[in-house]
């Protein structure tokens, strides 16, 4: 009979091995797609940033030479509030594109791992929930895709076989303490 437990105890944790495996590769792959639709999120924002911008540009250009932050200073002098916040918005908004545009520029890297890396430290966290909520899953066929999903599957099995082996010593140790004492 315990021959017959540790048989199905093995079998159990090497189908939960393989589940635990396919489910995190299937995660891995995705993250590449969530970059994907989080960088088209964040090019939707430039867009329409700079379709705004232009806007004023255009007062700029006929009035100031060109010069957008001339435009700025004259609204932020005004004496009326509403066109100094005008100028405080226009100026928020050279801001806001200037960062999208680095963003962008930076999830558009060469280096996939240099893509992944800015991504994780830098992302819009409400731009990274909207995508989340808007995400279509996808399984991705890119050999970058694949390379992520099995980093990621080998990286959660590693870390749950260490957590074993550390449960397993410890209880090792408790279980040899508690019998050399009361022997």
């Amino acid at each position: 009979m315990t021959q017959l437990l540790r048989r199905l105890f093995a079998f159990s944790h090497r189908l939960f091995d393989r589940v635990l495996f396919t489910l995190c590769f299937i995660a891995g792959v995705q993250l590449p797609e969530f970059i994907q639709q989080y960088s088209q999120r964040l090019s939707g924002h430039l867009n329409e940033a700079q379709h705004h911008l232009t806007q004023f540009q255009v007062i700029a250009d006929v009035q100031f030479n060109g010069d957008l932050s001339e435009l700025i200073n004259r609204y932020q002098q005004n004496s009326d509030p509403a066109i100094i916040q005008t100028g405080q918005l226009v100026n928020n908004l050279t801001v806001r594109i200037d960062e999208l545009a680095v963003a962008f520029s930076q999830l558009q890297q060469e280096s996939y791992w240099q893509r992944i890396v800015y991504f994780v430290q830098e992302m819009n966290i409400e731009m990274a929930q909207a995508t989340a909520q808007q995400f279509v899953l996808a399984i991705p066929l890119t050999f970058n895709a694949l390379v992520t999903g099995a980093l990621f599957a080998f990286s959660i099995l590693t870390i749950k076989e260490l957590l074993i082996m550390a449960i397993k010593a410890l209880s090792t140790r408790i279980f040899s303490t508690k019998t050399s004492t009361t022997a």
